[in-house]
């Protein structure tokens, strides 16, 4: 059985991977032709047989409720994340595939020795051990390397040294981006994944960080009417400021589309060339919606009228907002990525009528 490296795993978009990977057929992952690893000298009290996912996250994120959902399933291991590059050499055979999504993805977060340790330092440790052991690798970048949008949103290489990210996080995610292709060596194919704005199932331990849908569900359903932030700007009214929206269904589809990708050209099965062996990719679905839309979407959904309360924006918030962001997706098209996007409504609808309601 191949084995697939999962970091963040109990995060929000971690979760909801590792459920879809478990739930794959080799097939799907392009693994049908991976020969299956001998475990026979391999003892840490684990089950090789049984192995097809390692999943890594910090410490304290066993605690929350994603951990728990997947804690006695025989075919993950949990390995904490300051232990797994030393996990992974022990291993008789190399993984397939690392897919790198644990990070501090907080916006508001104010020390930048956190990002330092774990978005930037622990990425280049990734990076380093995949292109040591030739292992493909997806990662988790982000649309806050963008800024403020004024610049636009090309995820072309050439373009990459160009933006200023409005906070730590995104500069963090800038900063490898940078490193990354300052990089003479690099693992045998690299995908970084820059995520608009994400919404979905199990996501609630984010709290003041979890996506609008999740909070206007839960301000519609004990007060009947969703707070949204006044504008900072006169190009804008209240609540038109817009917003690529993405469905972490879509997010999980295309990680594996690509992965699928990374296999296939380890495999010597792909004709795909990559200048370098990778690229930034955006993911986003390329069309743009207004908080406005948003809420009246979950309205809808829960079957209530619509009520729109305007509050004044945070000063901490003002000066790093986004009041525009829309994903180019000539890149993830160039390469043959076709998936068909959930549109807002579909996607919010989905969310709180098959989720939401039930506590996810």
């Amino acid at each position: 059985m191949s084995i697939i490296v999962l970091t963040g795993a109990h995060g929000f978009i971690g979760t909801n991977l590792l459920e879809k990977i478990l739930v794959s057929s080799p097939e799907e992952l392009g693994l049908e032709k991976v020969a299956t690893p001998k475990f026979s000298n391999f003892d840490n009290g684990l089950n090789a047989k049984n192995i097809s996912t390692i999943i890594t996250d910090l410490p304290e994120s066993l605690n929350q409720n994603n951990a728990r959902r997947f804690a006695g399933s025989a075919r993950v291991k949990y390995v904490d994340y300051e232990s797994l590059f030393q996990f992974l050499e022990n291993l008789p055979e190399q993984p397939t595939l690392i897919i790198h999504n644990g990070a501090c993805s907080s916006t508001v977060e104010q020390n930048p020795e956190v990002f330092a340790k774990l978005n930037l330092g622990y990425t280049q440790k990734v990076w380093a051990y995949c292109t040591k052991h030739k292992i493909p690798l997806i990662y988790a970048s982000s649309a806050a390397t963008y800024g403020d949008g004024t610049l636009g949103f090309s995820d072309k290489k050439e373009d990459c040294e160009k933006y200023t990210s409005l906070n730590l996080y995104g500069k963090s995610k800038l900063d490898f981006d940078i490193w990354a292709l300052k990089q003479k060596e690099t693992p045998p194919t690299w995908f970084g994944l820059r995520y608009f704005n994400v919404y979905g199932q199990f996501e609630g331990h984010k709290g003041g960080q979890a996506s609008m849908v999740y909070h206007g569900y839960g301000q519609a359903t004990r007060t009947g009417k969703i707070k949204l932030f006044k504008s900072n700007t006169s190009k804008y009214a209240d609540g038109d400021q817009v917003r690529d929206f993405i469905y972490v269904d879509d997010i999980v589809a295309i990680t594996l589309i690509l992965a699928r990708i990374c296999i296939e050209r380890k495999m010597g099965n792909s004709k795909l060339v990559l200048p370098d062996n990778g690229m930034f990719l955006n993911v986003g679905t390329g069309v743009t919606e207004t908080w406005n839309n948003l809420a009246k979407n979950v309205f809808t959904a829960l079957g209530l009228p619509a009520n729109i309360e305007y509050i004044t924006m945070p000063e901490n918030i003002a000066n790093q907002y986004q009041n525009y962001t829309c994903a180019d997706l000539s890149s993830l098209r160039s390469i043959g990525v076709n998936h068909q996007f959930h549109t807002l409504e579909q996607g919010v609808t989905k969310y709180v009528q098959k989720h939401l309601v039930r506590g996810q």
